[in-house]
């Protein structure tokens, strides 16, 4: 069963959805833009390191980036536990 993790960004003061995070595990779970979000040619990609494609980025490429955006210590683990 693939677990599920939707990705928004803030632009001009409204949450626009972005993609989504999907894997069964952290070392699986990779990240792709939403259709609707790249249709929009004013979007911009959320990192130099995720350009805008339809393709899935790996593993490897989505934990680079949103590992480095998630807190660190106690804050994390409460993160990490939140259903």
């Amino acid at each position: 069963m693939n677990n599920k993790l939707t990705v928004f960004i803030e632009i001009n003061g409204t949450s626009v959805y972005v993609g989504d995070i999907i894997g069964d595990t952290p070392a699986s779970a990779s990240f792709t833009y939403s259709p609707e979000y790249l249709s929009n040619s004013e979007n911009r990609p959320i990192s130099i390191s995720l350009p805008l494609t339809g393709a899935s980025f790996s593993p490897e490429q989505t934990k680079a980036f949103f590992d480095g955006l998630l807190p660190e210590g106690f804050t994390r683990r409460c993160v990490a536990t939140k259903q």
